[in-house]
């Protein structure tokens, strides 16, 4: 049975979530929907009275539904928890008005359980991308000039790409729907005349402010050599930027990026990771 998620839940929610890959990350979520009045709501799953598993939905335009967090009891795993729990949300998010479902996840070699349940409950891939966040940025390149690009939104639909962005807090995917196309229109830019689309947003953590900057790259750049060290230029003194792009060029953008900052490495400077993206209609 599916519950809104109560500040008293959280000792019992904890008890199976530390023994999940991320506790952090769970606690980030509640914290986002409970204290920081991030738009949506997290939920809990009882089964027989007692809490087994943890999932929150956030609403992020008025079209879309993200379901991020999900952590189901070690002991209550392949009994079909996870199923019935996002059947319930899906409702939650149709009564809300909500036409549009997803969940972005780690892309996996071996099928991984999130696969499985997303496939069975009808939704499909929509996309998969390389996603790198960097904090570091190269010495000794200027920042470069961005031009204003006054239809980014209708360049990437003809391209046949879903556009998404990546919000703070966590790492979580907002997909830019064509109804906001001014809105969209206005992130768009070019540098060195290849399409960009860049968000910038301010940020609090531990009481200090950051700077973060997403951008989405689908034009393959002329030469990633030289394209890539003028891109990393734009990650904040105090901050990070996120760079999401077609999985098939990660390991020319990837070799381009440690050329420009030599000593980067994972976990020191920037973290590499490929996403995919579920999807579906909610009739």
């Amino acid at each position: 049975m599916l519950e809104r998620y109560r500040p008293e839940y959280f000792r019992e929610v904890a008890r199976f979530a530390r023994k999940c890959p991320n506790f952090f990350y769970v606690k980030l979520i509640i914290k986002a929907h409970t204290r920081d009045g991030f738009p949506g709501e997290c939920h809990v799953w009882r089964e027989g009275g007692r809490i087994v598993a943890f999932a929150a939905v956030a609403y992020l335009n008025p079209d879309d539904a993200w379901f991020w967090g999900m952590r189901v009891d070690p002991e209550f795993r392949n009994e079909g928890v996870a199923a019935r729990f996002t059947r319930a949300q899906l409702r939650v998010a149709k009564v809300a008005g909500r036409t549009w479902a997803g969940l972005n996840t780690l892309d996996h070699r071996k099928p991984a359980p999130t696969f499985r349940v997303m496939e069975k409950l009808g939704f499909r891939v929509e996309d998969i991308y390389a996603d790198d966040v960097f904090w570091r940025r190269p010495k000794r390149v200027a920042r470069p000039r961005l031009r204003p690009h006054q239809s980014i939104l209708n360049h990437y639909t003809e391209l046949g790409h879903h556009v998404y962005f990546h919000q703070h807090p966590g790492w979580f995917c907002s997909r830019l729907i064509p109804q906001r196309r001014r809105e969209v229109n206005r992130l768009g830019f070019t540098l060195d005349g290849v399409p960009v689309m860049v968000r910038r947003r301010r940020y609090v953590e531990k009481g200090r402010r950051y700077s973060g900057v997403t951008v989405n790259l689908f034009d393959r750049p002329p030469d990633f050599g030289t394209f890539v060290p003028r891109l990393l230029a734009f990650v904040p003194k105090r901050g990070h930027m996120v760079v999401n792009y077609p999985v098939d060029w990660q390991n020319q953008f990837r070799a381009a990026a440690r050329a420009a900052v030599p000593k980067m490495k994972k976990n020191r400077g920037y973290w590499p990771s490929v996403w995919r993206i579920y999807g579906k209609e909610l009739t």
